[in-house]
């Protein structure tokens, strides 16, 4: 079955894109890591994007109001805007830090931590490009979610990995520790959203197929 209705396939498309603007800020992420010059550009383009974001949102949950019959439950849609918006907020978030406490380039500690979070991103816009026709897809769906979740996993082993290194290669500057675990924390936190989305969707599959 199609999961929104002709009437509601506009609304099926904002979530669609919302996914794919995610992704978008994800590029703008990796590039930071490959070349850490003009941040300030690059953080302009993320706010822009993120602005891109917020328009999609305002119009998704719009159309949520207005919308009297969905294919799921309002609080999940609603929860499922809420959470694709945060994503996209720590993820200018961890460009943020970056200028805010000049924290230098990042190390290969970082760039591994980026790399896990941009795969989780490609696959949870996979999912939502899937979603539309979900019993067809349910299979594939529930197999990019359940990747979300092992990556998940991953990046809470590199996570507490690159704490530790911190307490053990700048026991003696502080400040050095600081900067990069708000980092970290931004980028953990990015990924726990991504998760919040799989566990969602996985949820939804399970429900209406």
């Amino acid at each position: 079955m199609r999961l929104f209705g002709r009437k509601d396939e506009q609304l099926f498309q904002l979530f669609t894109d919302s996914a794919r603007i995610v992704v978008r800020g994800g590029d703008i992420l990796l590039s930071v890591a490959d070349d850490y010059n003009n941040l300030d550009k690059k953080l302009a383009e993320l706010t822009s994007l993120e602005n891109e974001g917020d328009l999609i949102i305002q119009e998704l949950v719009r159309r949520l109001n207005s919308t009297f019959i969905l294919p799921f439950d309002r609080k999940d849609a609603f929860q499922l805007v809420q959470k694709i918006a945060a994503t996209l907020d720590y993820i200018t978030g961890i460009i943020d830090r970056m200028i805010l406490y000049k924290t230098g380039k990042p190390d290969a500690q970082v760039k591994e931590m980026l790399d896990v979070l941009y795969e989780a991103l490609l696959l949870q816009e996979k999912a939502f490009n899937l979603l539309d026709r979900i019993e067809h897809n349910k299979k594939e769906i529930l197999k990019a979610c359940e990747q979300i979740v092992e990556l998940e996993n991953k990046q809470d082993l590199l996570y507490r990995y690159g704490v530790a290194s911190l307490f053990e290669n700048h026991e003696h500057d502080p400040l050095t520790i600081i900067k990069w675990r708000e980092v970290y924390e931004h980028i953990e936190m990015a990924q726990d959203y991504v998760q919040d989305v799989g566990e969602m969707i996985t949820n939804i599959c399970i429900k209406y197929s």
